[in-house]
């Protein structure tokens, strides 16, 4: 087996056939497998992959597992050496897989590859490659994301929105949307994905381990692939989603950073979570960390289990569960 390609599919049925289809369109050469982990959809993904790709090794999950864990198991089942974890909302071209590998051999000190991301309009796709976090780029990275201030130099240092990626350009983080790396990498950073690290930061971490131990990401810019963003996760409750964002970032700057940087995040965010909730609740914000307030009392109500779960570094919320469920 030369190649195995692992997907994680979650209520993505038309995106993920289409992702299925693309592959064998242009399949990568010589032998391969796929191997899709499928997080209990509801909505007939997996009955679709078991009738239309019954060549693929299929998983199916009772309940979500969360990004860490599918992949992990998908990873118990690979036969190559070689493997691409690859995100169900994306669309391969003609040469995605044939780029990434020719560079990974000829370049020794490298521990992952990684295509360029591409809009539906053929433009690049930025925000997923990016420098590691300290604790400016955390904190950018939140008043970014979270906040309407856009046009600050240190947000684009870190997100790279000056880079054009036009030749193969060394970075600091990988993002999971579709990674190229071997087990005998993965053996000697210590694991694929720390399961601790459920939906977000497991990829940063993973890089982290990358550079911890003298190995190279490399962006290959003739190594082109369709994403449609983030499919799975704007499925779920939005105050989740930003409780795990929180307790993920968290989590990565104690296991990865110094006292202070965890410490200064942890204030930053606390404070900021509780100055929403004092404007929510004054009626002078009509958003949680971006996300529309339609429901007051509700809102409060999960705003303050998210101000808990962060000081206690817990999670609270119900679950990786679909928010129309």
């Amino acid at each position: 087996m030369n190649l195995s390609i692992i997907i994680l599919s979650y209520n993505t049925k038309n995106l993920t056939k289409q992702c299925l289809s693309s592959i064998f369109k242009y399949p990568p050469k010589g032998k391969f497998e796929v191997i899709v982990v499928d997080n209990a959809s509801k909505d007939g993904s997996y009955e679709m992959i078991q009738k239309e790709f019954p060549q693929i090794k299929l998983i199916l999950n009772k309940k979500n597992q969360g990004y860490s864990k599918a992949n992990n198991q998908g990873l118990k089942l690979a036969k190559s050496n070689f493997i691409i974890l690859l995100n169900s909302d994306t669309k391969v071209q003609k040469e995605t897989f044939k780029k990434l590998l020719d560079f990974y051999q000829k370049n020794p000190k490298v521990g992952a590859v990684v295509p360029k991301l591409l809009n539906l309009d053929g433009s690049t796709q930025y925000f997923y490659h990016r420098r590691l976090p300290n604790l400016r780029y955390q904190i950018a990275s939140l008043i970014y994301n979270y906040t309407p201030f856009k046009k600050f130099r240190l947000a684009q240092d870190y997100f790279l929105l000056k880079e054009k990626f036009k030749t193969n350009t060394q970075i600091e983080q990988a993002a999971g949307v579709c990674i190229l790396t071997t087990k005998k990498v993965v053996k000697k950073i210590g694991g694929l994905f720390d399961e601790k690290l459920s939906i977000f930061l497991n990829d940063v971490d993973f890089s982290f381990r990358l550079k911890k131990n003298n190995l190279l990401i490399y962006v290959v810019a003739q190594s082109n692939l369709i994403h449609y963003r983030s499919s799975s996760t704007n499925q779920l409750d939005p105050y989740t989603l930003r409780q795990e964002v929180i307790l993920s970032t968290l989590y990565y700057l104690k296991k990865n950073s110094n006292f202070l940087s965890y410490a200064l995040v942890k204030v930053f965010i606390l404070i900021l979570l509780f100055s929403i909730f004092l404007l929510t609740f004054l009626g002078l914000t009509k958003k949680y960390l971006m996300a529309p307030i339609s429901n007051k009392k509700l809102s409060l109500q999960k705003q303050w289990k998210n101000l808990i779960a962060t000081f206690i570094e817990k999670r609270n919320h119900p679950g990786l569960t679909n928010q129309n469920n």
